[in-house]
């Protein structure tokens, strides 16, 4: 018998994986994916979409009220035109 501890894993015989191994790694994995998605989806993206969906419609009854359309720059470091020239 050998003393190092690798030496040991190699001598015992690992028996071969079920037949239906694969298919049920497949199953669990696709699950778990989906759920991932579908909470990354409801958590993140549509309060995201929900927002700038509520942008435009704000713009537009906004342009509707008043006639005219304000471009305010964002706070991303953007300038104005006039603040450029």
């Amino acid at each position: 018998m050998a003393d190092n501890f690798l030496d040991q894993l190699s001598e015992i015989d690992v028996p071969p994986p079920p037949v239906e191994f694969d298919s049920q790694l497949h199953d669990r994995v696709n699950q778990s994916l989906l759920s991932v998605q579908l909470v990354e989806l409801l958590v993140q993206v549509m309060p995201m979409a929900m927002l700038e969906m509520t942008r435009a419609f704000t713009g537009w009854v906004m342009f509707t009220l008043t006639g005219r359309y304000d471009v305010a720059p964002q706070d991303r470091g953007e300038k104005s035109p006039d603040e450029i020239s």
